[in-house]
């Protein structure tokens, strides 16, 4: 039986964090999907992948829905969210 590939979904979400003044400010939320030892999506694959991801069901999957909006939102590739926000 084959693993599914594991997917990372990232968003940056403005105003989630707070910096150390209590300022609201950006924070990074990272969704793991799939099997966690198999090799993860990466590429051209994950690119179309993520033209299908809809922000406003990302947000609802982490329960953030009723706080923020897409337009508080973007979506992060893994890479960039690991070196902003760490793994």
């Amino acid at each position: 039986m084959s693993k599914m590939k594991k997917i990372r979904l990232c968003l940056e979400v403005q105003g989630l964090g707070q910096d150390d003044l209590g300022t609201p400010c950006p924070a990074g939320v990272c969704l793991t999907l799939g099997d966690e030892d198999a090799e993860e999506m990466t590429g051209a694959e994950y690119e179309t992948f993520l033209q299908q991801v809809k922000i406003e069901e990302v947000l609802r999957l982490v329960c953030l829905d009723k706080l923020y909006t897409p337009a508080d939102c973007r979506l992060m590739m893994p890479d960039e969210y690991d070196r902003k926000y760490g793994e």
